[in-house]
């Protein structure tokens, strides 16, 4: 196929997996690619690492760019980035992951057959890394409806979403008719509810039933998050709520304050669950509260929020888990 897929990738700190990464594009049994790394100020030699693949990258039949800023974040890098798109074709892999040879050239051949679709999202491989081994799964864990194609409030509100970055492959045109200036809130944290909430409201979305993507997980890195305490998971959630609110806002659609009351009570209900997975009763009623205010309570929050404000309940709760 001669149609240009362009390949946006952030980089921060990333030498330790660029050799990784890039054998991964070269393997690539597509080679019509643009390939954009965008350095995201980092301070080790990732710069240095990612030049000294350049000429491979040519040789494959790749156009290569390197941009360099100073430190803004993955979500600011991404916004950056999208400038410099030439493709019919896009997607936005972490150089910490890798994609599988024909991760790239399958998701062409799908969208290529299905003109309506504006973006095609896969399975991927789930690796845990370890000392001396890797655990690897199949995911999504989580049931969702592999026929569902009108995806925006799933991905609005999280229900049957996933947000490996190298899942999704975008058709430009599709993504400029829904968001014209290419407009990326510039977050320090998260760039996909950004790239896909836009192009997801206007235009159906497939599903390849494949492994496409290779998603590590390590101890300590942005995707570990088993050992936060409560207020980083809180802030966490801020966060999602502030960039999926603002991305909403850009979008200039009807309804909008609809969808981010929305949005503000998912995430009430999130972090009401989360202090009741905590035992913290006292942030349970703030949010419980606001949801009350909101008549937005379910019949779920509310079993959860009397189990945290009763003590001995509490008490069983806390002693199963220490177990």
């Amino acid at each position: 196929m001669d149609i240009l897929v362009s390949i946006l990738t952030p980089c921060y700190n990333g030498a330790k997996y660029i050799d990784r990464y890039a054998k991964s594009l070269l393997a690539q049994d597509y080679s019509n690619c643009q390939l954009i790394f965008m350095d995201d100020g980092s301070t080790d030699n990732s710069k240095e690492l990612i030049m000294s693949y350049e000429k491979q990258f040519k040789d494959k039949g790749f156009s290569f760019e390197y941009h360099y800023h100073d430190n803004l974040g993955l979500g600011a890098t991404i916004a950056e980035g999208i400038k410099y798109v030439k493709g019919t074709y896009l997607v936005w892999p972490d150089v910490d992951d890798t994609l599988p040879v024909d991760s790239i050239s399958k998701k062409v051949f799908y969208l290529e057959q299905k003109a309506e679709y504006g973006l095609v999202r896969t399975r991927f491989m789930e690796i845990i890394e370890g000392t001396g081994f890797n655990h690897s799964e199949i995911g999504p864990s989580f049931k969702f409806d592999p026929n569902k194609e009108n995806l925006f409030e799933d991905y609005l509100l999280s229900k049957g979403a996933w947000l490996q970055p190298g899942c999704f492959m975008v058709r430009m045109s599709a993504f400029d008719d829904s968001n014209p200036n290419r407009y990326i809130f510039p977050t320090r944290r998260g760039q996909d509810w950004q790239m896909l909430l836009p192009i997801m409201y206007k235009y159906k979305c497939g599903f390849i039933d494949e492994p496409l993507y290779e998603y590590y997980i390590r101890k300590g890195s942005m995707s570990d998050q088993t050992n936060d305490i409560l207020e980083t998971v809180l802030h966490r959630y801020d966060m999602y709520e502030e960039l999926i609110t603002e991305t909403v806002k850009h979008m200039n659609i009807p309804n909008c304050s609809m969808y981010i009351q929305m949005v503000h009570n998912h995430y009430l209900e999130e972090k009401l669950g989360r202090s009741f997975d905590y035992c913290d009763k006292n942030k349970a009623k703030i949010f419980f509260n606001e949801l009350r205010k909101n008549k937005a309570v379910t019949p779920k929050t509310l079993v959860k929020y009397l189990l945290v404000q009763t003590p001995f309940l509490n008490n069983v709760i806390n002693k199963l888990r220490s177990r």
